[in-house]
């Protein structure tokens, strides 16, 4: 989610250009607000530039940090960054995963995968995330190569099978400690969180995915002033020790052929409260056809054992920043992406009611 915004920014940074190797180291049919049938799940993910877009002199060095040639790739669908995505296959039967950006098109993509290639290779080797082989850096195009995972992304509408197996991944981080130097939760999400805030020291009205004026409900309007006075405690409901994803969709899980889920493309971790992985999930998988979200809660170990109030608080900063988000025009080039943030910001909203007690 908070990877997905960082990607539309366009903040440009000043950058140097190296090359450095590292090889060797069935759930019922939604019925909750936001859900989407699989048809219109689809709209909402933006088409990734094909492999062919890769310029020749990227290509040369990936091929030489991959020691093989490209003799076929197969570019990936999914997720919302408009860089290249693909996975690679050599003469002999060689497999890789390449992930590119041009700083040309979005600037926010180059910092985010050379965060990735920092933080990957501290990832325990037990959550079965793919290893890093190789990074290049020019200054404008940016090239990791990972290791494949064998595996699917999970059906949607989620099934019963993918989703335990993705609850499941969850559990099994919140195990995992934060390493030295990983940033927390609040500093990855200092300038996401504070949506209520923000669209109560806003005018009203404000533009809607089709440029249309929308004002908030009279729900949101009528309770502003304690949204936001609720959200201000996130900070210290988001920390924690352990390390935290912080982007978790269905877009970037893969199901191995054991049924075991990936989480895959750590840009946005931090250190924090486990739960937050939860309930950051939850708005997107309801979406996608999950259950509801309360129940989602009391699947997980992080969910049954969190402080109720803190979860409350952090549904609040997460409703909060799609209820913001959506209101914003669209960003060049990616006019799925309000669209996918109101359909979550429908189902964020909902549970804040709930456990408000005024659904």
């Amino acid at each position: 989610m908070w990877a997905m915004m960082q990607k539309l920014r366009m903040v440009r940074g000043s950058v140097v250009g190296t090359r450095q190797s590292t090889v060797g180291a069935g759930v019922s049919r939604c019925r909750e607000p936001g859900c989407l049938p699989h048809e219109t799940m689809a709209i909402l993910i933006l088409v990734r530039a094909p492999w062919s877009q890769l310029p020749p002199h990227v290509l040369a060095e990936v091929e030489q940090l991959l020691d093989f040639p490209v003799v076929r790739a197969v570019s990936q669908a999914g997720g919302f960054s408009p860089g290249v995505a693909a996975r690679v296959r050599g003469p002999h039967g060689e497999r890789a995963f390449v992930k590119a950006a041009s700083g040309a098109v979005n600037a926010e993509s180059l910092l985010m995968h050379r965060r990735e290639a920092r933080l990957t290779p501290l990832l325990p080797s037990s959550l079965g995330s793919p290893c890093l082989l190789g990074t290049y850096d020019d200054g404008d195009w940016v090239a990791l190569v990972l290791e494949e995972v064998d595996g699917r992304p999970p059906r949607l509408p989620w099934q019963e099978a993918d989703l335990t197996a993705a609850l499941a991944v969850l559990d099994q981080l919140t195990e995992v400690p934060a390493p030295a130097g990983l940033p927390t939760a609040v500093e990855v999400l200092a300038t996401d969180f504070g949506g209520w805030a923000q669209l109560a020291a806003g005018p009203e009205p404000v533009p809607s995915l089709s440029g249309e004026m929308t004002w908030l409900s009279a729900w949101e309007a009528r309770n502003l002033a304690r949204l936001a006075e609720l959200e201000q405690s996130w900070p210290d409901a988001c920390a924690g020790r352990s390390w935290l994803h912080l982007d978790v969709r269905a877009d970037n899980l893969l199901l191995r052929p054991d049924g075991s889920a990936v989480l895959v493309d750590w840009p946005s971790s931090g250190s924090g409260n486990p739960v937050l992985d939860l309930v950051a999930f939850a708005p997107s998988a309801v979406r996608d056809g999950a259950p509801p979200a309360q129940e989602l809660l009391r699947r997980t170990n992080a969910g049954r054992l969190a402080d109720p109030d803190l979860v409350t608080v952090l549904v609040c900063a997460v409703a909060g920043y799609f209820q913001h988000r959506r209101r914003q025009p669209p960003p060049a080039g990616m006019p799925t992406v309000r669209a996918s943030q109101a359909a979550q910001g429908d189902v964020a909203l909902a549970w804040l009611r709930q456990r408000l007690g005024e659904a």
